[in-house]
């Protein structure tokens, strides 16, 4: 194409045409800048073209996260609901029958006081989006806010939640059950053929019920048991709004992904 127009050129001025060559000239610049604006044109409709296709990635990466995140939430605060349940039910339980001792599957509620939940992350996209700098991928200025926001209040709950979990359970219940129950695999979801779970009892059995039936002990083992009831209702709700939050970050993600 080059040659083509400097051929032009050579031609117009041996012609000795001053005129025509500054028109000719003038076109070839109108040309090269229409070129020019065209190149611009196509490499910007193709940067918008990546960008958009990386928003959308990272929008279904943060939507994944999300659904797990929500599912792990779902699990925890349905163990919660187990633990303050048979948190309740020894309490209730001792303040009718009067002793521990005379309490149903006793060890078993009490090892059920031993679990530890902590707040579930799942938070890789943002994470990735923070460290990169691409968090402006995401055009709309609402949605992007929103998604800021919302990985902000997650980092205040989980906090707050291991907060309780080390200053609460930790220190205050944990050692008092640890020390009042006979923990066996099996009450952990653990399965082994090598230890028996009657027989350790068995062994076990006349300490653990001296334990119980020891006046400081009972006290510290019920203040420890209403204690927990009232950490885990608390981080209880910390998970819920955590939930609730989550749950509309997701459904505004699906709707911008809709469009």
């Amino acid at each position: 194409m080059i040659p083509f127009f400097r051929r032009i050129r050579r031609n117009i001025l041996s012609e000795g045409k001053t005129g025509k060559y500054i028109k000719y000239a003038l076109g070839e610049i109108f040309l090269v800048v229409v070129g020019i604006l065209i190149a611009l044109q196509i490499n910007t409709w193709n940067n918008n073209r990546i960008n958009s296709y990386k928003e959308h990635e990272y929008l279904m990466g943060i939507k994944n996260d999300l659904e797990n995140q929500i599912a792990a939430l779902n699990g925890r605060l349905q163990i919660f609901d187990v633990i303050i349940d048979k948190g309740e039910s020894i309490i209730s339980d001792f303040t009718t029958k009067g002793n521990l001792t005379a309490i149903d599957s006793i060890n078993t509620k009490l090892s059920y006081m031993m679990y530890a939940l902590h707040y579930p992350e799942a938070q890789t996209t943002f994470n990735e989006l923070s460290a990169t700098g691409q968090i402006n991928l995401i055009r709309e200025k609402a949605l992007r806010l929103k998604i800021i926001s919302y990985y902000q209040l997650s980092e205040d709950t989980k906090s707050n939640v291991s907060s309780n979990v080390a200053a609460v359970f930790y220190d205050r219940i944990f050692p008092i059950v640890q020390s009042s129950v006979i923990v066996h695999f099996e009450d952990f979801g653990f399965i082994t053929e090598k230890v028996s779970k009657e027989r350790l009892t068995e062994k076990l059995l006349p300490a653990f019920q001296a334990i119980l039936d020891d006046p400081h002990k009972e006290f510290e083992i019920i203040n420890a048991v209403s204690l927990r009831v009232l950490e885990t209702n608390t981080n209880k709700g910390h998970l819920q709004i955590a939930k609730g939050n989550a749950e509309a970050l997701l459904a505004d993600i699906e709707s911008e992904l809709s469009h």
